[in-house]
């Protein structure tokens, strides 16, 4: 006589991703698709005056994530400027290989968070130099 425990019947009400989930994903999807098609076809959006290509705005600036690299190239002749930003954010993108610390403590990284903190501080002045130049 077998036990109770190993004819133990395990009842699921999981769905499982294919094609239950996968099928409620589409669908959901899609009635999102046609709401925002719906939502552009009665509520259509105004093209603004066209654009006068014979008269250049007077002030022209980037946009706010690229005002940091217009100010380093008001400040910098323009060869040199392209390659501090190049240098900046591969630095940048480096930190973190650049912290080996195995400690999680701020004062075990206060040499990288020093370098953040001054590498955050030196794209917002070169952004206020960008947004007043």
């Amino acid at each position: 006589m077998e036990s109770q425990e190993n004819k133990r019947v395990v009842e699921s009400e999981d769905i499982p991703f294919f094609p239950g989930h996968l099928l409620t994903e589409v669908v959901v999807a899609f009635a999102v698709l046609g709401i925002v098609l719906l939502a552009a076809g009665i509520w259509p959006k105004e093209l603004g005056a066209p654009a006068n290509t014979i008269m250049t705005p007077s002030r022209i600036l980037p946009e706010w994530y690229f005002l940091w690299l217009f100010g380093l190239l008001k400040i910098v002749p323009e060869l040199v400027g392209i390659f501090l930003a190049g240098l900046f954010v591969v630095v940048l993108l480096l930190f973190p290989w650049i912290d080996r610390s195995k400690s999680n403590a701020l004062k075990a990284r206060s040499k990288i968070l020093t370098s953040t903190a001054l590498s955050l501080v030196i794209l917002v002045v070169l952004t206020i130099i960008g947004f007043k130049a």
